[in-house]
């Protein structure tokens, strides 16, 4: 959100962008937000940044310590796992019926734009953004296939934390690469009408916390909740 030349925002404007911000990590985890800056920032109210902070706490973005301030949280990786297995289970009964199809042709089609989008980032600078737009068409496309596009939906809100642990893992080129081979794999497996490989491939798509988290929490524990 372009919030030059604006006025003032609502709470709601405020939460909104600041999501954003903390998903995009340009507010990083741990991160003390100053109430008096914020003001400055949104032209707006004490009041009106407050509100906007209750919204984030209740959203598991914030902390707010009495006397200390508040802060936005630090990746809970026990939570992220939680919606992580909520979420496999969900694109693994997807697949178990696209398996069952005929004709995978439109799902595989539609994977494999969203793949090829992915890997010419592999180039691209700013690639954080758009990398992740791009991983939910390649997912939808699992829920989309059996006709059930809604419920994504239903069970995204607490998604902004993945997507902000995402953000951190995919700094590294490095990781953005096993992303997409991992998506080929996958593909590759459906297009083989592999039923077994396809569910290991998700599986160890969607595994990243237990692969990953270690070694950065070792490298950047700061950033992460203990």
């Amino acid at each position: 959100m372009n919030i030059q030349n604006i006025p003032s925002m609502t709470s709601d404007e405020i939460y909104e962008d600041m999501c954003l911000k903390i998903e995009r990590l340009e507010y990083m985890p741990g991160e003390k937000l100053s109430e008096n800056e914020l003001c400055g920032i949104y032209h707006v109210s004490r009041h009106v940044v407050r509100n906007a902070l209750a919204l984030l706490k209740g959203r598991r973005l914030v902390e707010v310590y009495p006397q200390r301030g508040t802060f936005v949280s630090l990746i809970d990786m026990e939570y992220i796992q939680d919606i992580l297995y909520l979420r496999e289970a969900v694109e693994q009964e997807a697949l178990a019926r696209i398996m069952q199809m005929s004709d995978r042709t439109q799902v595989l089609q539609r994977m494999r734009v969203a793949l090829g989008a992915q890997q010419e980032l592999r180039e691209d600078t700013d690639y954080h953004e758009k990398f992740y737009a791009l991983d939910n068409i390649f997912h939808e496309a699992l829920l989309d296939a059996i006709g059930r596009p809604n419920v994504t939906k239903l069970i995204s809100e607490p998604y902004i934390h993945i997507r902000r642990w995402r953000n951190f893992e995919i700094r590294s080129k490095k990781r953005l690469i096993e992303i997409t081979n991992e998506h080929e794999n996958l593909i590759c497996a459906i297009e083989k009408g592999d039923g077994v490989a396809a569910r290991d491939c998700l599986h160890n798509h969607l595994d990243t916390v237990n692969r990953y988290s270690k070694g950065l929490k070792e490298k950047e524990a700061q950033y992460f909740l203990n």
